[in-house]
This record gives C-alpha cells, sequence and structure tokens, in this order.
C-alpha cells in the first residue's frame, strides 16, 4: 500500500502537533536562530542579531504546542507562568521583528525622522509594559497588562504595520518584496486560523494549526533568502569602497611621487647654474644672477618644508577611512573619502604655487578641520569671522601655514576636553596690518604636555619649528616681515585655551 494512501496528507498535517510536524519547524527555527545569530558575532551586522531573536521568539513561543516531547511536560507543570508569559512574549516578537525591518530595509538612511520616533515609541511602550508585566507579581495586575497589550499596543502596532508597508515599498531595496511577503504571509495565515477556531473547542485549534505552520515556513525562507542578498550588498559596496579608496591613494601616491622628483630635478638645475655663474668674470653680472636664483632656491626650499609636512595629516585621515570601513560604517567612510580625495587635490595645487590668498588658506582650513571634526560625536564649533574691510584676495601667504597649528589644536588641545570643543579664526585690521588669530577652548600647553609623551611633544615643536622657517623663507623672499605668537589663556574652563596669533606685515 502506497504511504500516501495509508497515510493522506491532510491528515498528516491537521495532526501536525501530535505527529512531530510542530516539532520539526520548531527545531527549524532555533537553528536558524543560532544560525544568524554566529553570523552576527562574524560580520556585526544588526540584521542578523534582530533576525536571531525574531527567529528564537517563535520558536519559544511554538513549541508550547507540541504534543509528546519533554517540553509538554514543563508547560503541563507551570501553566498558570506559561499563560501570563503569552503577552509579553507576544509583544517583544512585535518589536525585534519591527527593528529587523529597520536594519534590513535600512530605514535609518531612507527615513531617518521616522526610524528615531519609532525607538523613542519602542522604548516608551516598553517601559510601560515592563512595569505592567511586573505588577502582574506585586499586585496582581495581569488584566491590566492583558488590557494595555490588546487596547493599546496592538491597535498602534496595527496602525505602524500599515505605514510600514507603505515605507517597505518606498525604500527601493532589492529585499522590499521578499520581506513584504514574508510578513503578508504570515498575517493572513493568522487571520484565516483566528477565523477557523473562533468559538471552538482546543481540538480544532490544534486540527488547523498546521496552516500557521506552513506560514511560519515560508516566511523565515523568505526573510533568510532576503538576508543572503542583503549580505552579498553589504559584501559588494565593501569591495567597491576598498576599490575606490585604493584608487584615491594610488593617484595621490602618484601625484606625490611626481612633485617630488620635479622638485629634485628644479634644485639640482638651479644649484648647476649657481656653480657655473660663481667661476663667471663678471662679478656684477654674478651677484645679481645669483641674487634671483637665491629667491628661487628659497621657493623651492618652502615647497621642500611644505612637503614635510603634508604626510602627517595625510596619515591621520587614511587611518580614520581604514576605521570607518573595520566599523562598517560606509556612509561616512564615502563622506570622509571625498573630503580627503578634495584636500589632497587643494594641498597639491596650492603646493604648486609659492604664495596663495589669504582667501584659499582659509578653505584649505575650512576643508582639514571639516575632516577632523568627523572623528569628534560631539563635532568641533568652528567659525571664521572676517572684519569689514580686510581684503583676502589681495593679502599672499604661504600654503598650509595655518594647518599645523589647527592641527595642533585638535589633537593636543581638544582630543582630551571634555564638554563643548571650539575653534574660532578671527581676521582683523590691527597697526601691525593684518593680523589672524586662531583659539581653541581646549586643554592648554601645559596641561596637554603632562597628558602626551615625550614622542608626541617632539612631533609638536617640530611642526612649530617647520612652520617658522617657512615665514623666514617666505618673508627673506617677498621682503615681508610676517611672524606669529602662541599665548596661553587660563582661567575657568570657558576662558582656557591656545591662541596663535599672526602678524601679516610688509617689512
Amino acid at each position: 500500500m502506497d504511504f500516501f494512501e495509508k497515510y493522506p496528507l491532510i491528515s498528516i498535517l491537521e495532526n501536525s502537533n501530535y505527529n512531530g510536524l510542530g516539532w520539526a519547524v520548531t527545531s527549524v527555527l532555533f537553528y536558524l536562530s543560532l544560525y544568524h545569530f554566529v553570523l552576527f558575532v562574524k560580520s556585526k551586522e544588526k540584521f542578523y542579531l534582530f533576525y536571531s531573536l525574531y527567529a528564537l521568539i517563535n520558536a519559544v513561543n511554538l513549541i508550547k504546542r507540541v504534543k509528546g516531547g519533554f517540553v509538554e511536560t514543563i508547560y503541563d507543570e507551570f501553566p498558570e507562568f506559561f499563560i501570563h508569559l503569552n503577552f509579553p512574549i507576544q509583544f517583544a516578537s512585535y518589536l525585534i521583528f519591527s527593528f529587523f525591518l529597520i536594519e534590513i530595509l535600512n530605514f535609518r538612511k531612507h527615513f531617518p525622522k521616522f526610524t528615531r520616533f519609532f525607538s523613542y515609541y519602542a522604548l516608551i511602550t516598553s517601559s510601560i509594559f515592563g512595569v505592567l508585566v511586573l505588577g502582574r507579581y506585586i499586585w496582581d495586575g495581569y488584566d491590566w497588562m492583558k488590557d494595555y497589550y490588546i487596547y493599546v499596543f496592538m491597535p498602534c502596532t496595527f496602525i505602524f504595520l500599515i505605514y510600514g508597508i507603505y515605507l517597505t515599498i518606498k525604500t527601493g531595496e532589492k529585499v522590499r518584496y521578499y520581506i513584504l511577503t514574508g510578513y503578508l504571509i504570515l498575517g493572513i495565515s493568522s487571520f484565516i486560523l483566528a477565523f477557523l477556531v473562533m468559538g471552538k473547542d482546543v481540538s480544532m485549534a490544534n486540527k488547523y494549526f498546521y496552516i500557521y505552520y506552513l506560514a511560519v515556513m515560508a516566511e523565515n525562507f523568505l526573510y533568510t533568502y532576503a538576508l543572503a542578498i542583503k549580505q552579498r550588498e553589504v559584501y559588494e559596496d565593501k569591495f567597491h569602497i576598498q576599490a575606490l579608496l585604493v584608487e584615491k591613494l594610488q593617484e595621490n601616491e602618484d601625484l606625490r611621487e611626481k612633485l617630488n622628483v620635479n622638485l629634485k630635478d628644479e634644485l639640482k638645475l638651479k644649484e648647476r647654474k649657481i656653480s657655473f655663474l660663481e667661476a663667471d668674470y663678471e662679478e656684477q653680472r654674478v651677484a645679481k644672477l645669483s641674487a634671483d636664483y637665491e629667491k628661487q632656491i628659497t621657493s623651492l626650499h618652502l615647497q621642500s618644508l611644505r612637503s614635510q609636512m603634508n604626510p602627517h595629516f595625510i596619515f591621520n585621515a587614511l587611518n580614520s577611512i581604514k576605521v570607518f570601513l573595520i566599523e562598517s560604517d560606509k556612509e561616512n567612510a564615502v563622506l570622509y573619502l571625498n573630503k580627503f580625495a578634495k584636500l589632497i587635490r587643494m594641498v597639491l595645487e596650492s603646493s604648486r604655487e609659492f604664495k596663495i590668498s589669504l582667501g584659499e588658506e582659509l578653505d584649505i582650513a575650512k576643508l582639514y578641520l571639516s575632516l577632523e571634526t568627523i572623528r569628534f560625536d560631539e563635532g568641533i564649533d568652528f567659525k571664521i569671522n572676517v572684519e569689514r574691510g580686510i581684503n583676502l584676495r589681495d593679502t599672499k601667504v604661504p600654503p598650509l601655514v595655518f594647518q599645523p597649528f589647527l592641527e595642533n589644536a585638535v589633537w593636543h588641545g581638544l582630543m582630551s576636553k571634555k564638554g563643548p570643543k571650539s575653534i574660532l579664526i578671527h581676521i582683523y585690521q590691527s597697526h601691525e596690518g593684518v593680523t589672524v588669530s586662531i583659539r581653541d577652548n581646549g586643554v592648554g600647553r601645559k596641561e596637554s604636555m603632562k597628558k602626551k609623551s615625550n614622542q608626541t611633544i617632539q612631533k609638536q615643536s617640530i611642526g612649530i619649528s617647520l612652520s617658522s622657517d617657512r615665514l623666514k623663507f617666505f618673508n627673506e623672499s617677498e621682503k615681508f616681515n610676517y611672524h606669529f605668537e602662541i599665548l596661553d589663556h587660563e582661567g575657568s574652563n570657558s576662558e582656557r585655551g591656545t591662541e596663535v596669533v599672526f602678524y601679516l606685515q610688509n617689512a
């Protein structure tokens, strides 16, 4: 006799709670929960964690239906406890499933305001429900918990469900239709099951419960497939960002190498010309030409000093991009990489010039600080105040003259400071000419020297020394008297900090 003649399929399904079919479904859910938790540990992707918890709660909720196993004995021993546990399990299932949707459909990117609103709602409603769950043991508040779940939480959940379907379609994510189909299958099957068993005894519920089992299997198959697609997208995004990073790094390295080669060739050419002129019998002509060549060599020395300053903040920027990639923060990695590439282009373009306008130098400072502020959770309040009458175009400065001092302000003044962090650049006219003030509200140089190692302090001194040398060569070439001084401000936390004042005046 054929197996299906002896055991018709409908008979097998209608006895799902007794013949092991229900146990098989719950076992699959337990396996999916463990498997995706392992994936979360390895990848740190939150949608794996929420799906793992969702599958686990569904398995715990279904296993009480299975008959003939050791779990049935436990339920029979503590029936009242598990009856009262039913609503908390359902409550947790809805919230965890909602956060699973938020993560896998990338709601934080597409609908940030809704995501923040729902997070606050989940926190508030969970807190209220948690108090009512405890009240069931303290003041016999089971009815309160039940009424809150049925008359408050479920209507709100239904509203979020309808609106969530609309948002799911609107995201444009590849996995949206698999997710949508999954929870529609489960919702429709739940409605059908409720209709069939409404007003009937437990035996009818056991008879038709296979409808829910099949829906759960279909739902989790679709979600597992959606997770596989999502993981593929995450992998492709990371690969694309890494390829883009390598491309930008290679481009910047090629530009730097080309600049260094040109710089060495120009230095050798000028030195050969000076050696030739020193042997020339026309003393006056030699003196005049030597002065011109000395000016050009001074310019090349200035470029050389400037090129020594670039690798330090380039290394810091690349290190930040690496951190974002490790933390799977691809949005900040792309943002940081684009700003970093723009800064490198500006630096390399300015490196070809002996002097640039004060306005261009301030643009570089803005971009540099916008990169540095990404590192801080609360950011840096950065402002530039320019008094009326200051001509930023006609005032010339050596390229990147402010950058070492801004870097010192960030890393030695603001990094170890607690609370709001700020940097103010103030440009004004004084009796000495145009004056540029760079002031931070950091811990100050004395406190910084206490906290930093000797190696860090030495790097700071080298940066200031290079800036002094650059201004010296610039003044000799342009007949200017540019100089700076560093002022320490002490007092309360709001008044404390370091100020670097540049005096841009003619000789």
